[in-house]
């Protein structure tokens, strides 16, 4: 078990309270593969480049703007993530007027797109995972996100949680940070790999039976949980980001995994459409949005959806995580 992040929710958009977050994170000596700060949702009328001056030069990287899916300032978003690589953005969307957010996203270099994402939800979500995470708190306070795909596939889920759980008392009892609990979502980084796992369960993706390989998942995480007697928060489920994924990336790259096929997982209770290239086309992403408001609407979970355009390749490289595929709409 790794910890993948200890991200730390701020009571309000303020100088001084970043500036304490940053200090408290700097002095965890935890091994994380990183450090976050999820600011509240965007004040309004507040210009989106203030935003930047509240950040400084470290490793820390930052849930900056959060806005709801009418917001004037969305046609800032763009400016504000091409700023830096430590910025993140979300848009909460509740119903099917989409049109600015999905003008928004045909505009994003991949790199950009990365780190931008919709959340289909009721609400804005506390989670640990960015793009889709903002505060609301009344207490500055910290959650963690683990990489723990190795412990479950060698039955070791309950003791990861409870190693987890105890360095994020440790960290509260240091920090005076409230500590959240644990996202527990079940999330993949290269090979160690949700593909294999479902591959394991049922078939090659995608093959029938992979949906339920899903849904078995989530069942087994949320017992696992239950059983470690940790606090979820956030999704708390399993995520598909394909681009993060080599099963998933390789099944797509070889045309057995499609556009159509992937979002049906989704709807078996993954966290949502992510990480992964689609043809740059407006009425396309609007249709998917569409069809992603229904899943949500049926699951009643949030829902994120983090798509890369693709303007004609069929491979687009991130710095940042490598090889993102475009996938087959049929």
């Amino acid at each position: 078990m790794k910890i993948r992040a200890i991200t730390a929710f701020s009571t309000n958009v303020e100088k001084n309270t970043i500036n304490e977050l940053e200090e408290k994170l700097n002095e965890i000596k935890i091994d994380t593969l990183t450090k976050r700060i999820s600011l509240p949702e965007t004040p309004k009328n507040l210009d989106l480049g203030k935003l930047l001056d509240l950040i400084n030069n470290n490793d820390i990287i930052y849930s900056l703007v959060s806005l709801r899916q009418n917001d004037p300032r969305l046609s800032q978003i763009k400016d504000i993530l091409s700023s830096s690589e430590r910025v993140y953005a979300n848009i909460l969307i509740k119903n099917d007027d989409i049109d600015n957010a999905v003008k928004l996203l045909t505009k994003l270099e991949p790199s950009e797109a990365s780190r931008f994402a919709l959340l289909i939800n009721d609400e804005f979500l506390m989670t640990p995972y960015f793009p889709t995470s903002t505060s609301n708190v009344l207490r500055n306070s910290f959650a963690l996100s683990l990489l723990y795909v190795k412990d479950i596939i060698e039955g070791k889920g309950i003791i990861s949680l409870q190693k987890a759980d105890e360095i994020g008392k440790k960290i509260q009892k240091c920090t005076n940070l409230k500590y959240l609990g644990i996202d527990i979502s079940l999330s993949p980084w290269k090979e160690e790999s949700v593909g294999e796992i479902i591959e394991r369960k049922s078939n090659k993706i995608f093959s029938r039976g992979n949906i339920w390989a899903v849904g078995e998942l989530n069942k087994l995480i949320f017992s696992l949980a239950w059983n470690a007697k940790v606090t979820p928060i956030g999704y708390s489920e399993t995520m598909l980001p394909v681009g993060e994924d080599y099963v998933l990336t390789k099944r797509v790259e070889e045309g057995s995994l499609n556009l159509s096929q992937l979002i049906g997982m989704t709807f078996a209770c993954a966290a949502g459409l992510d990480m992964i290239g689609i043809e740059e086309n407006e009425e396309l992403y609007k249709n998917i949005i569409k069809d992603s408001i229904a899943i949500q609407f049926t699951k009643r979970r949030p829902y994120g959806i983090r798509i890369i355009p693709s303007r004609g390749e069929e491979k687009i490289y991130i710095k940042e995580f490598g090889i993102i595929p475009t996938i087959k709409v049929v």
